[in-house]
């Protein structure tokens, strides 16, 4: 006779993961406290900066009060800003500040230091520039520019030399508009990552469908005859009776009639 393939539906799955209940929530709880301890103990400490660059409209200096079309200018302005800021020669200049503030060799603990065909040091734009983020407040004419590493004051002067250079830069380039920075980006005191509690839920949820996944697998690829529907299932013959296992305790007893 031929074996039927063998089904699974949904309401099966959800009692076979409810029989495996605490398989399932010892996976998960392992998942969840071993990504817990890899975030708290094991990632380095991360610590975020901002600074804000105002754009304004030519036209705005001309006039006390800007007007709507002044203010719609500038939010133009400030995307195509955001777009300049991302450039490489942005983020060479930055290199050339960081080394010349800190030096090669305390550079060397964040970065891969390079020297080009003329034997300088660089910092490769692509390192820095993972660690920046810029973007508009609210769809205004006001572009945050922030910096995250492991140290703070890095992560600050990173912000401040991308304002410094932005105020000639973004005017040279675009041709239209001027930039002023809204004070200036201060040394985190405390630590924004890593997010211990991301973690352990992602760790949590990596457990769980790993188990659940294990269980429903293992179901899957079990060819045994357990029951007697697994008989009619499986070979489509009719069942006339069951003997019971007379060893069997009185709760396993209970699923047969007498």
């Amino acid at each position: 006779m031929e074996n039927r393939e063998q089904e699974i539906n949904l309401a099966e799955i959800f009692f076979l993961l409810l029989s495996k209940i605490k398989f399932i929530l010892l996976l998960t709880i392992l998942g969840g406290a071993i990504l817990f301890a890899y975030s708290k103990f094991w990632l380095p400490l991360l610590y975020k900066s901002s600074v804000s660059i105002y754009v304004k409209n030519s036209s705005e200096q001309k006039v006390d009060v800007a007007t709507a079309s002044d203010l719609s200018a500038a939010k133009s302005l400030a995307s195509t800003y955001i777009v300049i800021l991302d450039d490489d020669v942005v983020y060479d200049k930055v290199s050339e500040m960081l080394l010349t503030a800190y030096g090669s060799d305390q550079m060397s603990s964040f970065f891969t230091i390079k020297k080009d065909d003329n034997g300088k040091e660089y910092i490769p734009a692509s390192q820095i520039r993972s660690l920046v983020t810029a973007s508009t407040v609210n769809n205004t004419e006001v572009i945050s520019i922030s910096a995250t590493t492991r140290d703070p004051q890095l992560s600050a002067d990173i912000c401040n030399d991308i304002a410094t250079y932005a105020k000639d830069l973004l005017t040279q380039v675009a041709k239209a508009g001027s930039v002023e920075s809204i004070g200036s980006a201060k040394v985190p005191t405390s630590a924004s990552g890593p997010n211990v509690k991301r973690y352990t839920i992602i760790g949590a949820l990596i457990g769980f469908v790993l188990a659940a996944a294990v269980v429903i697998i293992i179901k899957l690829f079990d060819n045994r005859i357990n029951t007697a529907d697994d008989i009619k299932n499986r070979f489509d013959i009719p069942v006339l009776g069951e003997i019971p296992d007379l060893e069997m305790n009185d709760k396993e007893a209970s699923k047969y009639e007498y």
